[in-house]
């Protein structure tokens, strides 16, 4: 194997070392504590806040850092409503189909890991749901009504026989729905009582 290769191999580690040291630094400063918070961490970067915007999103999917909506709500003050709503889908689908594909392929002592118990324990008892119908129409469900727990069941959605396809099809077209009603829900509180 060449020097070019092993760098190749080991460029996707190191990135997720900076991402994560990124987040631990984050925590540290209590920036997810408050959209106005997060804002004002995120445009530090400058030209590149809507990269490490998307990556937050990314890596909450993955790693549930944040209290619901935050980063959300803080994408919509940072880059107003449209852009911030186009940015939390692209980062937030990626981290969907990421999650996906990281329990089906480790299964459920990847989810155990990065889930606390109590979520470890609603994923258990949803993972019963083997049939491919079921998981579809839960799936459905549960990016249609805000609030819902849609990121635990795209978690299901991989230990299930549901195919990536049908899961992919799935999030792209009700995703938009999803971020939307709860990212409004959440700007509105915000606004009206602030964090």
């Amino acid at each position: 194997m060449t020097r070019l290769q092993k760098f190749i191999r080991v460029l996707p580690f190191l990135g997720l070392f900076i991402l994560f040291s990124l987040v631990l630094y984050g925590l540290h400063l209590g920036i997810f504590k408050s959209p106005v918070l997060l804002k004002n961490f995120i445009h530090q970067f400058g030209q590149w806040a809507i990269l490490v915007f998307i990556l937050l999103q990314i890596v909450q999917v993955v790693i549930p850092i944040l209290p619901g909506g935050i980063s959300s709500v803080a994408g919509m003050l940072m880059f107003g409503n449209i852009y911030g709503l186009i940015y939390s889908y692209i980062g937030l689908i990626i981290g969907e189909v990421l999650a996906f594909l990281l329990v089906r392929h480790y299964g459920k002592g990847f989810v155990k890991a990065i889930l606390s118990p109590k979520k470890y324990e609603e994923f258990t008892d949803l993972v019963g749901t083997n049939d491919e119908k079921k998981i579809q129409k839960l799936l459905i469900w549960t990016l249609l009504i805000p609030f819902a727990p849609d990121d635990i069941v795209c978690l299901v959605a991989g230990m299930t026989d549901i195919s990536f396809t049908k899961f992919l099809r799935i999030i792209l077209l009700l995703k938009p729905w999803s971020i939307g009603v709860y990212s409004y829900i959440m700007v509105y509180l915000f606004e009206h009582h602030p964090f």
